[in-house]
């Protein structure tokens, strides 16, 4: 994470954005009827942060007066994937981008004795199938805003949710769903659409294998949520 924002802020990185912004300001349009096209491909790459929203036993919480409380944190990750987009009108079209995600979702645990706080991380590499439809606005010259939501189904390769061991973790589901928000704009170069992405996912399943161990027991519900920014190519 820290070599990407080491690269943000390198002089190479400002001057290449400065050029390609001229390009698309200075140019003629450019891929004048790319969108007209009934199916395209391309892909993506991007970075994300992931947490939980959460919900607390407060059974367990009223007899533990040891545990102050339990907070979810975000953690960073990446992802990688396939753009498949089907055009249904003007100003429409359905996206289906298969994805590889890798995340880190973050809890924390405070105790009333000094010192004894600690965080807890699970790390997941989903599998995530987007069904999304995209709504846009009119083309100026070589710019386009679109919004873009739906719903996901993700499988998480790495779930431990059938592991029977002695180690005491918080385990998450294998399957979950969540429906997806976002924003974006098409930028159109000569010879590709490039296509800067920022997505809210929002699990609607809670996805907490519940044990009674120290690190699950307080916990009564966990529902994956996540920033997306994705880079398409097309």
């Amino acid at each position: 994470m820290s070599m990407c924002l080491k690269l943000l802020y390198s002089p190479f990185f400002v001057v290449a954005v400065i050029g390609l912004t001229g390009k698309l300001v200075s140019a003629q349009r450019n891929f004048s009827h790319y969108d007209e096209k009934a199916v395209h491909f391309g892909f993506l790459v991007g970075l994300n942060s992931s947490g939980f929203a959460m919900s607390l036993d407060d059974a367990v919480l009223e007899r533990d007066d040891s545990l102050r409380y339990v907070r979810s944190g975000h953690g960073p990750g990446f992802q990688l994937g396939v753009v498949s987009d089907f055009r249904l009108a003007e100003h429409a079209a359905l996206r289906f981008t298969p994805t590889l995600m890798f995340l880190q979702r973050d809890m924390y645990y405070s105790y009333t004795r000094p010192g004894s706080d600690l965080r807890k991380s699970v790390q997941m590499a989903n599998v995530d199938l987007p069904l999304l439809f995209k709504w846009r606005s009119d083309r100026i010259r070589n710019y386009r805003m679109y919004v873009i939501g739906g719903f996901k189904y993700s499988i998480d390769m790495a779930s431990q949710e059938r592991v029977v061991d002695d180690v005491e973790r918080v385990k998450l589901r294998r399957h979950d769903y969540s429906f997806d928000v976002g924003v974006g704009m098409d930028l159109y170069f000569p010879f590709f659409k490039m296509s800067p992405e920022l997505r809210f996912s929002q699990g609607i399943r809670n996805t907490l294998v519940p044990e009674k161990h120290i690190y699950s027991a307080p916990l009564d519900a966990l529902l994956g949520r996540t920033i997306i920014l994705s880079f398409h190519f097309e």
